[in-house]
């Protein structure tokens, strides 16, 4: 059974961020069967660098747009287990952050990106970010730090930023 673009993707930022030596805390977040009895994760992994945590989401996408409908619950932001709505609200406390780390794998490039700046967009009408198109996404992004590669996927490196 091979393993999926997404989970290579979840491995290549648990090696740029499982850096307890700098003062990074990273936990994965154990994937549940199918939202049993209704629990639902609603993000990859947790992270703390002082002073802030981070809630963070991993997408990956081949194409040059990545769809926010891809993000669980996108249509329910009132819904708090699912992602959406979980980063939406967790993210109301202070130094607390939902973020999603976003892959465009055929770019080899990716992105942080706020969960409140997708809520903007989605407020004002847009549905989806294009990589082609980059510079007029009108929010606030970083641009990950890459190591160059001929693999598939990037290693990242850097201070971890918003």
């Amino acid at each position: 059974m091979s393993i999926s673009t997404g989970k290579k993707a979840e491995a290549k930022i648990k090696e740029w961020l499982d850096r307890p030596e700098d003062g990074y805390c990273l936990d994965r977040v154990k994937d549940q069967l199918s939202g049993l009895y209704g629990s639902k994760n609603i993000c990859d992994f947790t992270f703390y660098k002082s002073p802030d945590f981070y809630y963070i989401e991993s997408k990956e996408t081949e194409h040059d747009r990545f769809d926010f409908k891809s993000i669980t619950g996108f249509d329910t932001p009132e819904d708090i287990t699912c992602q959406y709505g979980g980063m939406l609200s967790k993210s109301k406390i202070s130094g607390v952050h939902g973020v999603i780390i976003l892959l465009f794998t055929t770019y080899k490039r990716a992105f942080i990106i706020d969960i409140n700046e997708i809520r903007k967009l989605d407020l004002s009408g847009v549905k989806s970010l294009n990589i082609k198109k980059i510079d007029s996404w009108n929010i606030r992004y970083r641009e990950i730090e890459t190591i160059p590669s001929r693999k598939q996927l990037l290693d990242y490196k850097g201070e971890f930023e918003l």
